[in-house]
């Protein structure tokens, strides 16, 4: 039976719709200075939607569906396996062991279901955006070489992660987890060679899947780590810290500790401050 792309996002867009609807009457006005984990939950689930409906509107999940997991330029590839080998190990060192390391959690329990749950919805829809800004920038210069796609994709999603994760995901999503240090380093350790080689083996070898796959494991250790609360969790949850940015706006630039010498939390991870 084929599947009917339109119809399981006509679903999803309704889903969405109906979480941004509950969000709003319910959850809009919710002091900033109080972090909600249904409140958090909403809004990353109304925004994985929105990834999903991207991904589909810019056919790049029409694209992924009609590509085997093992891509076809692998056979002819004596580099793909070992190149294959090497992502799976960065991704395990960077985020399952430095991103790890270097995560605030103020004493947030492990809920192994809804972090898994978390994860994998953050990992799947976020390498789908990514592949729908790569369609997108193929629509937009179709005689274009590949090295000028992927130049146009890559700062699609550089400017566009860097936007989002600023001035939203840090703010107003995941619970406060990291600090000016940390951010520092993750990002040059982490996210920018992640991106940067994952993009460029989905490039040579399209391989869809594995790209989602290597992303998935990527931020399901990234949920795990910073310990993302449970919708129904009643821990009590520091919120993220609002920094000052331009034009009014603000960005969470990371927690900052009144004795930075003494705090427990930045003592558990080995952060200068």
């Amino acid at each position: 039976m084929a599947i009917n792309l339109d119809s399981i996002h006509a679903g999803i867009a309704l889903a969405t719709l109906s979480l941004l609807l509950l969000y709003v009457l319910r959850y809009r006005n919710h002091p900033a200075e109080v972090f909600s984990p249904i409140a958090a939950w909403l809004r990353a689930f109304i925004y994985f939607g929105c990834c999903f409906l991207f991904a589909w509107l810019s056919g790049a999940t029409e694209a992924a569906l009609a590509t085997p997991f093992i891509p076809a330029a692998a056979s002819s590839s004596r580099y793909w396996l070992p190149l294959t080998a090497a992502l799976l190990v960065f991704v395990l060192i960077a985020y399952w062991g430095i991103w790890a390391k270097w995560t605030l959690r103020f004493g947030r329990k492990l809920d192994i279901p809804a972090q898994l749950l978390f994860g994998l919805c953050w990992g799947v829809s976020y390498p789908l955006c990514f592949l729908g800004f790569w369609h997108m920038s193929a629509n937009i210069g179709p005689q274009w070489p590949t090295w000028a796609v992927f130049l146009l994709a890559y700062s699609l999603i550089s400017v566009w992660q860097y936007l989002w994760q600023d001035l939203y995901w840090d703010v107003y999503i995941a619970p406060e987890h990291d600090t000016a240090w940390t951010i520092k380093w993750k990002v040059p350790c982490t996210h920018i060679p992640n991106v940067t080689l994952c993009l460029i083996y989905f490039v040579v070898y399209d391989a869809y899947w594995i790209f989602i796959a290597l992303q998935a494991l990527a931020l399901t250790g990234c949920s795990i780590a910073m310990r993302m609360p449970a919708p129904w969790s009643k821990e009590i949850t520091p919120p993220a810290k609002r920094h000052p940015f331009v034009f009014g706006l603000v960005h969470g630039g990371g927690y900052v500790a009144e004795d930075p010498e003494n705090d427990p939390h930045l003592k558990a991870i080995g952060a200068p401050y």
